[in-house]
């Protein structure tokens, strides 16, 4: 199992399977566990998306794995979840009222200002990439190691790493080395 915390990010266009039937195979896990899911789905309606979430919260409290929803704030205070990754500009536009009911609370950023502004914006979180080269963003130069660096030294937050991550310990311990504190891993796990 890796030493480095992992975050499962679902992905339904890198999935061979059904989203739920991956994300209970995800709760099954004995190796590679993921430490939460954040159930990131692209392209769906908000009523398949509200479906998908009440399945996904059913597998992973029975497995005692935190499910983290993606973008729905008002959907995950409905469900009664209570960790929420946001999209910068989503963040920037949530009331500091809504905020507190989430204790993990969780945002992209792609450069040290946003991650000052994620910060300051009450972010618990911090999801920093992409790191490596990854067919997610074919063509996209990765930022790299030096960037992680940089971001996790600029912050007091917990930082994940993302972006062509795999189940690589050598991997592992460089994005240690800069400061993460796990990493999110989407294509992987997808696949187990």
């Amino acid at each position: 199992m890796s030493e480095l915390p992992l975050i499962a990010v679902t992905d339904s266009a890198s999935c061979p399977r059904p989203l739920p039937e991956q994300i209970e195979r995800l709760t099954k896990l004995t190796q590679q566990r993921p430490q939460a899911v954040i159930l990131r789905v692209k392209d769906i309606d908000s009523e398949t998306y509200r479906t998908l979430a009440k399945n996904a919260k059913h597998l992973c409290t029975a497995a005692g794995l935190p499910l983290i929803l993606h973008s729905d704030w008002q959907l995950a205070r409905e469900l009664g979840i209570n960790r929420l990754h946001l999209p910068l500009a989503l963040l920037r536009q949530i009331p500091a009222c809504k905020r507190v009911h989430f204790p993990w609370l969780s945002t992209s950023v792609h450069s040290v200002d946003e991650a000052l502004e994620a910060q300051g914006l009450g972010a618990s979180v911090l999801i920093a990439g992409h790191i490596y080269a990854t067919q997610c963003k074919a063509g996209l130069a990765p930022r790299g190691l030096r960037f992680l660096h940089e971001v996790c030294k600029a912050v007091q937050l917990p930082v994940y790493a993302i972006g062509g991550i795999g189940f690589d310990a050598t991997q592992h311990a460089e994005l240690r080395t800069q400061g993460a504190r796990g990493a999110c891993v989407m294509s992987a796990y997808m696949r187990v």
